[in-house]
C-alpha cells in the first residue's frame, strides 16, 4: 500500500538553504566572482524545486512575502 505524505517545507527554511549552498558553490569555484549568484537566482532555483517536487512537498509561505501555502491540494 503506496502512501501519498508529503513533506511539509518552510518557504524561509529553503531560501536560506539556497543561498548558503549557492554561497558555498560560489566559493569553492575559482571561475566564480564574489555574488557571481544573486537573488534572482535563488528565487529561480526555488520556483524550479517547487515545481520539481510538487507532488512531494506542501510548501508553508512563512515569509512576509505573500500568503499562502503553495503546492497545496
Amino acid at each position: 500500500m503506496k502512501t501519498d505524505k508529503k513533506e511539509i517545507v518552510r518557504k524561509s527554511e529553503l531560501l536560506a538553504q539556497i543561498r548558503a549552498d549557492l554561497k558555498a558553490w560560489e566559493e569553492a569555484e575559482p571561475d566564480f566572482d564574489d555574488n557571481y549568484f544573486d537573488e534572482s537566482d535563488v528565487i529561480s532555483y526555488y520556483e524550479f524545486l517547487v515545481n520539481k517536487y510538487r507532488d512531494e512537498w506542501v510548501i508553508i509561505d512563512d515569509t512576509r512575502e505573500g500568503g499562502g501555502d503553495e503546492g497545496a491540494v
